[in-house]
């Protein structure tokens, strides 16, 4: 079975073993330090006290043991460890630990065939009651020969033995240090973590749908780079998310505004129909219901074009065939396509200004221009529509100003919805769709620009379209 465990609690585990392993180390450390110390400042004792030994014994000889053991027993009280004269053999002649240490052969032992063969022999080992001795021997040299050898022992210090001595002190020092070390882990790893709840706790309210929630960057460099990273991720799914409902909105605003703008000539066209299929209908009245089939017929093609053209600049995921273009002479090209109508509503069009070039699709910048001098003729009669270009800074601005009677506040903000009228335009004998100037401000957003209407303060109102210059 997998475990998991949270980070705070790897984190406390870590840094409990973290320690107790360090401690033990640095422990044991000092602790050999200090008996490799103990050892050696014993052996130098040692080592002192056997080459006196050996002196004293080259100048009186061995020849007489009761003296060498008289004077070590008289020595005994001020001398910390045991003393030995031993023979040529390896013999003890005379102990310092009394007189049943005489006797006794210490030939075998390797410090003492090192002193006989006229070195110096040092080891350390175990006594019969557990604890550790160092012994030292020194050669006894009398007339050039080697007569015997001093040897010196005494106990010495040993890890083990200090374990053995102080082990209900050591235990409860482990027992507070363990103690002292879970206590300061919980906080160190609470402290460490803080943040990474902090975190915890923005992503699961995330996760649950409060896509406005943030965490605060705190914490280590790699924490807060996680909280930014989760906040700028934040930022985007709520950017996100609200384009989609926003769309979801335009969507379903989109079906019910088809929906109502295609009943009305439904409306006609089947009524007119339905009176036709009765009969008994005179002429000149069957003749206005086949015009009224007719004319709603019209308005539904050029409903439906217009929903195809406006999907086709929103719905186009290819690049534009850009043009470097002069929007005054755009301006002009619009205006004489448009002449015969501008004729037939007796409308003039001025253009004038200059302003450096811009990038964009001459069918589709003409298409904008055209709509709204078509739009302005149609306000009042036998007007004249001025069409201005002028440069703004990095943007070139196409004006288009009429002499109508101005556009009433309240519908400045929604004049480019779609399928949005005007209440002086709600007559639909003008066969307009509605959708006109959406087709506009779609045009105009895919060439990075802007487009907004405004009432001039001596009458009429100004059309301002704004595109990206185009740089030297």
């Amino acid at each position: 079975m997998h475990l998991s465990l949270s980070i705070r609690a790897r984190l406390f585990a870590s840094l409990l073993a973290v320690a107790l392993i360090s401690a033990a180390g640095l422990s044991w450390y000092f602790l050999s330090q200090m008996e490799s110390l103990g050892l050696r400042t014993l052996e130098e004792r040692l080592s002192s006290e056997a080459l006196v030994a050996s002196a004293f014994v080259a100048e009186r000889g061995l020849g007489a043991p009761a003296s060498l053991q008289s004077a070590l027993a008289e020595a005994n009280p001020a001398l910390p460890s045991r003393l030995r004269i031993l023979d040529g053999a390896g013999v003890a002649v005379a102990d310092s630990a009394g007189e049943a240490g005489i006797g006794i052969d210490y030939s075998e032992r390797a410090e003492v065939q090192e002193a006989l063969a006229g070195g110096y022999g040092a080891f350390t080992r175990s006594d019969e009651d557990g604890t550790f001795a160092m012994y030292i021997a020194h050669p006894v040299r009398s007339g050039g020969q080697i007569i015997g050898a001093s040897y010196t022992s005494a106990p010495t210090l040993s890890v083990t033995l200090l374990l053995r001595e102080y082990q209900q002190q050591l235990a409860w020092a482990l027992g507070l240090f363990l103690l002292a070390t879970l206590l300061l882990a919980e906080l160190l790893s609470r402290w460490l973590t803080r943040p990474l709840r902090y975190l915890e706790k923005g992503t699961a309210a995330f996760a649950a749908g409060d896509f406005g929630v943030r965490v605060q960057p705190v914490g280590a460099r790699e924490t807060r780079a996680v909280a930014e990273a989760f906040n700028s991720m934040a930022d985007h799914v709520e950017r996100v998310v609200g384009e989609l409902k926003n769309e979801e909105r335009r969507k379903s605003r989109f079906v019910s505004d088809v929906s109502h703008e295609l009943r009305t000539p439904l409306t006609a066209i089947r009524g007119a129909a339905e009176t036709l299929l009765d009969g008994d209908v005179a002429p000149h009245d069957a003749d206005r219901f086949l015009s009224t089939i007719v004319s709603e017929s019209d308005r539904l093609a050029r409903l439906a074009n217009d929903l195809l053209a406006l999907q086709r600049i929103e719905g186009a995921t290819g690049e534009l065939p850009l043009r470097r273009l002069d929007l005054a002479e755009v301006a002009r090209r619009a205006a004489e396509a448009l002449e015969p109508l501008l004729d037939e509503r007796g409308a003039t069009v001025e253009v004038s200004g200059e302003a450096p070039a811009v990038l964009g699709d001459p069918d589709r910048i003409q298409q904008v221009v055209a709509n709204l001098i078509d739009n302005a003729t149609r306000v009042a009669e036998h007007t004249t529509v001025r069409v201005e270009v002028s440069a703004e800074g990095d943007r070139v601005a196409l004006s288009v100003l009429d002499e109508g009677p101005g556009i009433p506040e309240a519908d400045l903000g929604r004049l480019f919805d779609r399928f949005y009228r005007t209440q002086a335009s709600r007559d639909r004998s003008s066969g307009g769709s509605g959708l006109g100037l959406a087709i506009v401000k779609a045009i105009v957003t895919a060439h990075a620009g802007e487009i907004e209407a405004a009432n001039r303060p001596e009458g009429g109102a100004r059309f301002t379209m704004r595109l990206p210059a185009l740089k030297e």
